[in-house]
């Protein structure tokens, strides 16, 4: 009997799979508008995807059909044993060879690949390890063999059925594992899952499919009534439907509705119009004059949203519409100013403060979260007594941005005054650069004034290496570990008691200091304490242990302050409290953090207590990058002129400044390889997201969950044409 040919019913649920998951996926995205863009998009990419797919799965089961030798066409497994039990333990020690590889893969990846800064290196490294595991694996397999015919003996007949589904199995859970694995070392929050919905939607579609049409007696009944030119027709006809989608869709305008609503709710549609761009990048500088990627010229690799426009010479380099006006550039640090040249005193000006200052940065804290902010678990019981107290006393400032929402870009930010692309990066694309010696931190400064920096951190991120601790006298970071341990460190008990022996030992001998120390509490992934027990599950679950994290710091920051006290430095010491970046919670699509520059990722609490000011509550915007020239300021110390922040003593010491925009930018990584750039400028929020060419503004008073977006409304024109240029001025600054 011959057996029955799997090519057509493979191809023909492949293509049904994809295409029924393509008109659900672009159904819910047009929901946001831009339907007929949306549909037009999905036609092509979809259908080429179906069709590429289907295609592919006709070649691979043919293949396999075509490799069986002829007595297989006419006689069952199940009539010859030998043959069946044959089959059976290939398949057995093809199982066993995968899982060989698999393990060869992983070690690689854990041991060198997973260290690489390069995507393409590690893409390539990771190819080389599959085919070195090659090796052991089918050693491996051919030494297994006789354990492996007498496991498949025990198998069931017909035995190939059998192992063909311990295969199937045994990839499943492997690939369940390796998700497992993988999920357990990074938050699975950050991660877009939308293309896995499409193809499990694909694979659901696909089976149910290809069970109705040719395995249910009325799909056959139907199936024999299609003529057969129509059956053989319908992927031609997909063909030709995405031929036209793809056309179409690659002549859609930059801006159109359809780009923003595919990337808002679109599932495999972001990363399949991602593909689509990047293979008709035809200059290869990462963006496509096809498909809304919004490359003026798709000739010169050098000219492509967000490239450092050139004023002067002509040419557009960053595609908005016109070359860079020629402005004034901002000073550099001076041969005197530079890190490692010796430090050299200063005479601080008369009336300067003259006690010591301790910094505490905590991590992934955002502005919304403080008791003074109103917020409560359970409600009407702050998670900050601490924090709120030293706010009563001091200057509370409740309007305070980050200048990038993720710790790597944040904190050098912060210590050298400079907006992040303004900084010396050695790998500036990378998860985690490095600062060049070309850059000057505020700790110099305040060296020169007289106080010795001294950092005490456990931390992954503050190492040495880093370029971080310029300037500092002394710095340490013992405790430390890897990137996946520190993900679930409590490191605040390990700190703080190191911190309160140090600024025991400056009391005693009468040392003038300046110490910053970093609490990593409520990073993700959070821990439970049991000072504070949790009682939801879920995101809702995620949500409390997050909020009890930042209790468990601010309990924690409660003993330094104690011990401040005690130690008599509570009279002489100036104390400043802020986050380096927030934390999302699904407010715009995303949670935990260093994805855009939304308020819940930019927003931070900023507390500066000076001994014998004045409290006060300043409403006045500010920016991450103040606080270096603030306490320059305060200790009667110059200002570089390469900071870019400027001092807001004058608003703690009540006095007004004048208002001026808060800007902040998310830099591409390997890990999020986006671009983007915001602006607050009063109630208004302009963000332009580069990578993705689109305009987002938001009246943050009317509209303070930034759900409305104004950028096409006629009645806000002006104002964004305005904001539009002033934030197009500052991403073409001089660097």
């Amino acid at each position: 009997m011959r057996l029955p040919s799997l090519r057509r019913p493979v191809g023909a649920s492949v293509l049904a799979g994809v295409c029924g998951a393509g008109l659900v996926d672009a159904a819910r995205t047009a929901a946001h508008g831009g339907w007929s863009g949306v549909f037009t998009l999905a036609l092509g990419l979809y259908g080429a995807a179906a069709v590429l797919l289907g295609l592919l799965a006709d070649l691979t089961v043919g293949a396999i059909e075509g490799a069986r030798p002829a007595s297989w066409q006419t006689q069952p497994l199940r009539a010859e044993p030998e043959r069946d039990r044959a089959v059976a333990t290939g398949i057995l020690a093809a199982l066993s060879g995968t899982l060989v590889i698999a393990v060869v893969a992983m070690a690689g990846q854990r041991l060198f690949v997973g260290k690489m800064a390069s995507q393409k290196l590690a893409a390539i490294a990771a190819g080389g390890l599959v085919a070195i595991g090659a090796l052991p694996g089918a050693a491996v397999a051919i030494a297994s063999l006789p354990l492996l015919r007498r496991l498949a003996r025990a198998l069931p007949r017909p035995r190939a059925l059998g192992a063909t589904g311990f295969l199937l199995i045994g990839l499943a859970a492997l690939g369940a594992l390796g998700l497992i694995g993988a999920l357990s070392r990074a938050d699975w929050r950050v991660l877009d899952l939308g293309p896995l919905y499409a193809l499990a939607l694909a694979s659901a579609l696909g089976v149910a499919h290809g069970i109705f049409w040719f395995g249910s007696q009325f799909g056959r009944a139907l199936r024999a009534r299609v003529p057969v030119l129509l059956g053989r027709c319908l992927p031609i006809a997909v063909g030709v439907a995405a031929l036209l989608g793809l056309g179409f869709g690659a002549r859609l305008p930059e801006g159109a509705k359809a780009y923003a609503a595919i990337s808002d709710a679109g599932w495999a549609l972001p990363s399949l119009l991602s593909m689509a761009r990047r293979l008709t990048d035809h200059d290869g500088d990462g963006f496509s004059a096809r498909f809304g990627g919004g490359d003026c010229d798709d000739t010169r690799a050098d000219v492509y949203p967000g490239a450092e426009d050139i004023p002067g010479d002509g040419i557009d380099q960053n595609c908005e519409g016109g070359d860079a006006k020629p402005v004034a550039a901002v000073a550099q640090p001076t041969a005197g100013e530079m890190p490692g040249d010796p430090i050299v005193p200063i005479k601080p000006r008369e009336g300067a403060f003259k006690g010591n200052v301790l910094i505490v940065t905590i991590d992934a804290f955002r502005a919304d979260r403080l008791g003074l902010a109103g917020y409560g678990r359970p409600a009407g019981h702050s998670l900050t007594p601490t924090l709120d107290a030293l706010a009563r006393r001091g200057a509370y400032f409740r309007r305070v941005w980050s200048q990038a929402p993720n710790t790597p870009r944040s904190f050098p930010s912060i210590l050298t005054g400079r907006y992040p692309t303004d900084i010396g990066w050695d790998k500036p694309t990378v998860n985690y650069p490095n600062l060049l010696p070309t850059n000057h931190t505020f700790f110099e400064g305040l060296a020169a004034a007289g106080l010795k920096p001294i950092g005490i951190f456990s931390h992954f991120y503050f190492t040495s290496d880093r370029g971080i601790n310029r300037g500092f006298a002394e710095w340490s970071d013992d405790g430390a570990g890897t990137i996946a341990e520190s993900n679930k460190d409590s490191a605040s008990p390990r700190i703080v008691p190191r911190v309160i022996a140090r600024l025991r030992e400056a009391a005693a001998h009468h040392e003038r200091f300046v110490l910053w120390t970093h609490l990593f509490e409520p990073h993700s992934s959070y821990m439970p304490h049991k000072e504070f027990p949790t009682s939801l599950s879920g995101v809702p679950g995620l949500m409390e242990k997050y909020d009890y994290e930042i209790a468990f710091a601010d309990l924690w920051v409660k003993k330094l302050f104690d011990a401040v006290r005690e130690l008599g430095l509570d009279k002489t010491t100036a104390i400043v409290i802020m986050a380096d970046h927030g934390e999302a919670w699904g407010e715009h699509k995303a949670y935990f953090h260093g994805t855009d520059l939304f308020e819940e990722q930019t927003r931070v609490p900023l507390i500066i207590a000076v001994p014998g000011g004045t409290a006060r509550v300043i409403d006045d915007d500010a920016e991450l990058v103040d606080v270096g020239p603030t306490l320059l300021d305060l200790v009667g110390a110059p200002i570089p002129a390469s900071m870019r922040g400027r001092s807001l003593l004058p608003r703690i010491e009540g006095r007004p400044l004048p208002a001026v925009p808060i800007f902040a930018e998310q830099m591409p990584a390997t890990a999020w390889p986006h671009q983007a750039a915001m602006m607050v400028a009063g109630n208004h929020k302009i963000i332009h997201r580069i990578s993705d060419r689109r305009w987002e503004l938001y009246d943050l008073k009317r509209d303070p969950g930034e759900k409305t977006n104004l950028a096409d409304a006629p009645a806000a024109a002006t104002t964004f044409a305005d904001l539009r240029a002033k934030l197009l001025a500052f991403e073409e600054r001089p660097r």
